[in-house]
């Protein structure tokens, strides 16, 4: 598993803004307004979190897992988005996650067929996830169809050992940004961080395990 998360080209995102602005103005010139594509979905999808950077392979973003459980911001990329809820943990400890729509780490295929999402993990450090998780949020998105089944698969390495989490399946509710994935957070459930480690979430469309979510 490759634990090392790529850094920004930021020539890219400067040329990606010229070519925006070009655009906007040959709209002004010929009288027709011009809205570039990949403004116009990051518009209509989940909205972006709050400190959230991102690049042309993934949404990057932070959060601080809180010893009571509670929720993360999921980055929006790709169209996807939304909320995570966790269990309570032993230790507050840092988490930053990555939402990217193609395997950019060369992650373990967890599942059968391929995964539409890849929630990148980054534990600054170790802790222990308590059972007990409220219901609310969920991963969405336009690609996830309400009523659809989809499986849930993890994995965490600290060092040479690596941690799977135990897989389920969930069924997609609609929300306001399209289908919507609840209760991921039972992926922590019960569940261990020996130390500072690396990881993935990968969700797979069927219900290709008989535990639920």
């Amino acid at each position: 598993m490759k634990a090392v998360f790529a850094r920004d080209d930021r020539r890219l995102a400067t040329c990606a803004f010229a070519a925006a602005v070009c655009v906007a103005a040959y709209g002004e010139a010929s009288g027709k307004t011009l809205v570039p594509e990949r403004i116009t979905r990051a518009v209509s999808g989940a909205p972006t979190c709050t400190g959230q950077r991102t690049t042309r392979k993934y949404g990057n973003g932070s959060a601080r897992l809180k010893t009571s459980g509670g929720s993360f911001c999921i980055p929006a990329f790709g169209g996807f988005g939304g909320s995570m809820r966790y269990p309570a943990v032993e230790t507050s400890v840092k988490l930053t996650i990555r939402t990217s729509t193609e395997n950019i780490y060369d992650e373990p295929q967890l599942g059968t067929g391929t995964s539409i999402v890849y929630l990148n993990l980054h534990f600054h450090a170790g802790t222990h996830f308590r059972s007990h998780l409220k219901s609310s949020g969920g991963l969405t998105s336009q690609t996830i169809q309400a009523g659809s089944t989809y499986t849930a698969y993890g994995i965490v390495a600290v060092g040479h050992l690596s941690l799977m989490f135990p897989p389920c399946y969930t069924v997609a509710t609609q929300g306001p940004y399209g289908g919507v994935l609840p209760n991921l957070g039972h992926l922590f459930g019960d569940t261990t961080i020996t130390g500072a480690g690396y990881g993935v979430i990968e969700i797979y469309s069927g219900a290709q395990v008989s535990q639920g979510c």
